[in-house]
């Protein structure tokens, strides 16, 4: 169990895009637990992005019902029990980042507390990667509003300059040409 935190952990580190980060949990959760599993992210209006065409079974309105209660729900929950995949929101200090969607070739896996608790564990890590990332990303962007601002100053700048120039010496020849009868 160790190790294959430590090692999403160091990936997740080195992760710079969150289809990055979806893919290592997806991988970390399959090779822990089997069976498949599915990162669910969130788009910028806070709406879950499902594949297209989604894993067979999957049910996006239940992983939109996970996200907005940020309770887990489907297989082996108290929510929609029956479904056959699992919805564990992805929540991060800041917000819920999206669903692990997952179906497990025993389902019997999560009854034991130390199964839930690796599964708590490597969906918080996903969720804070996600986070990151996110936060990466507006940053970045903040990054080229302010390049963009600072070259279009100087845009405005070498342009009225050239435009001054030229100007200057028409109001000299209109006053030149004023004085003349």
């Amino acid at each position: 169990m160790r190790r294959s935190l430590f090692a999403l952990t160091r990936d997740l580190s080195g992760a710079l895009e969150s289809s990055q980060v979806a893919e290592l949990g997806e991988a970390a959760i399959r090779s822990y637990f089997g069976g498949q599993a599915c990162v669910l992210r969130t788009d910028a209006n806070d709406q879950l992005v499902v594949p297209h065409p989604p894993p067979a079974g999957l049910d996006a309105t239940v992983a939109g019902w996970a996200l907005r209660h940020g309770e887990p729900a489907g297989l082996g929950t108290a929510t929609l029990s029956a479904q056959p995949w699992r919805y564990v929101p992805l929540k991060a200090p800041m917000r819920v980042r999206g669903v692990l969607a997952l179906t497990l070739p025993d389902p019997q896996l999560l009854a034991a507390p130390e199964q839930m608790r690796q599964l708590d564990t490597l969906t918080r890590q996903i969720a804070i990667a996600l986070e990151r990332v996110h936060y990466v990303e507006i940053a970045q962007q903040a990054v080229v509003e302010m390049e963009s601002e600072r070259l279009r100053g100087t845009l405005l700048g070498a342009l009225s300059h050239d435009i001054r120039t030229p100007l200057t010496a028409l109001l000299g020849l209109a006053e030149s040409l004023r004085g003349l009868p």
